[in-house]
């Protein structure tokens, strides 16, 4: 370890503790509103979902915004079951029908929507919801209903299935994305719209290729290990982004090399208002205290509070490994929590009750 990066390393733990105490902080796991969830991408686009199994069928519901100001929310709909060449989708809220579609004309219009930046499609036949009037009208159906049905026709002669959909915990996981995309109180709020003009949330910029790297991060992420020996297709799928910063510099997060069988590795490289670019390094605990390392695993930027978090994962279940989060201060990335557990047993992970490593409570004199 070089002078400068120890230096540099000693300076960002003693903040941590003011740093730690200053942010209201989000927790190791996304919140979950009786049944639906919620999450935001790197690029800071949100959604709120709901998953429900009748039988052998599920089928999941998700309202998607993008960050942009003029964004409006996006309705999908993913099931595992087939769906037949015709026949017609049809929408209950309550009992009441919303909406009857036939599923070729469905199918036929969904190139006509723009899928937002960053965004993966669960596996299963999945569609989006017609956007406009047609997708506001359901949603306020929703918000206002107890529960939707969506009924799906039976293919080959198979009965037709309805999945109820409970809507408890919908209102307040729209209100989380309102609230995350600080949208609240403006007239693009989806729960209680205000006065106040459309803003774009806080939000970061997707990297589809290497080739968007501008020469002197590229420069450094192909100096770095073996970074840049990396599928372009690979590179498309792993949510790389670009951070707007003050002063025209950027903080790039970007892929390096292949991903393993449970982990992607990434790099942080900032770009100053001058075009030059750098490596951020960022400080980890081991057993005897603080150190710096330069590979974050599967890097997850958190537009709204500036954060980066990393989760290396000890098996494919995830329920052992590391999981870091750092919040950017302007100039580089501050340790604010890590939490492990080193017992891979195949339990269901649970991040809220790993043991914290940092910070660090009762240290003995």
């Amino acid at each position: 370890m070089t002078p400068r990066l120890l230096t540099l390393l000693i300076c960002a733990v003693a903040m941590l503790t003011t740093a730690f105490g200053a942010f209201a902080q989000p927790g190791r796991t996304t919140p979950n509103f009786e049944g639906w969830s919620v999450d935001c991408g790197n690029t800071g686009v949100c959604s709120a979902s709901s998953f429900t199994r009748a039988q052998s069928v599920w089928v999941d519901v998700r309202v998607i915004r993008d960050w942009q100001a003029e964004a409006q929310p996006l309705i999908r709909v993913t099931t595992n079951t087939e769906l037949p060449q015709d026949g017609t989708l049809r929408f209950e809220v309550d009992g009441d029908a919303i909406e009857a579609l036939p599923i070729e004309q469905l199918r036929e219009m969904q190139s006509a929507i723009n899928a937002p930046a960053g965004f993966r499609p669960l596996g299963g036949e999945g569609f989006w919801y017609p956007t406009g009037p047609a997708s506001s009208t359901l949603l306020l159906a929703m918000q206002k209903g107890k529960e939707l049905t969506v009924h799906l026709p039976g293919v080959q002669g198979t009965d037709p299935v309805a999945v109820p959909i409970s809507m408890q915990g919908l209102k307040a996981s729209l209100l989380w994305l309102d609230n995350r995309q600080n949208r609240t109180g403006t007239v693009a709020a989806i729960v209680a719209p205000g006065d106040a003009p459309a803003i774009d949330a806080p939000h970061a910029l997707p990297l589809m290729s290497s080739d968007q790297l501008p020469p002197d991060v590229a420069a450094v992420w192909s100096a770095n290990r073996l970074c840049s020996e990396i599928d372009p297709a690979i590179f498309a799928s792993l949510n790389a982004v670009r951070v707007p910063l003050a002063d025209n510099a950027s903080l790039y997060i970007i892929p390096c090399g292949a991903p393993t069988a449970y982990n992607s590795p990434y790099v942080a490289v900032l770009s100053g208002k001058d075009g030059g670019a750098r490596q951020v390094h960022v400080s980890r605990m081991s057993e005897k205290g603080p150190v710096a390392t330069d590979l974050i695993y599967n890097a997850r930027w958190i537009p709204a509070d500036q954060q980066l978090v990393s989760y290396f994962k000890a098996s494919g279940v995830g329920e052992c490994g590391v999981w870091n989060r750092w919040s950017w201060n302007g100039t580089g990335l501050v340790l604010l929590e890590e939490a492990t557990r080193k017992t891979c047993d195949g339990t269901a992970p649970d991040l809220s009750n790993w043991s914290s490593t940092w910070p660090v409570k009762n240290v003995p004199n």
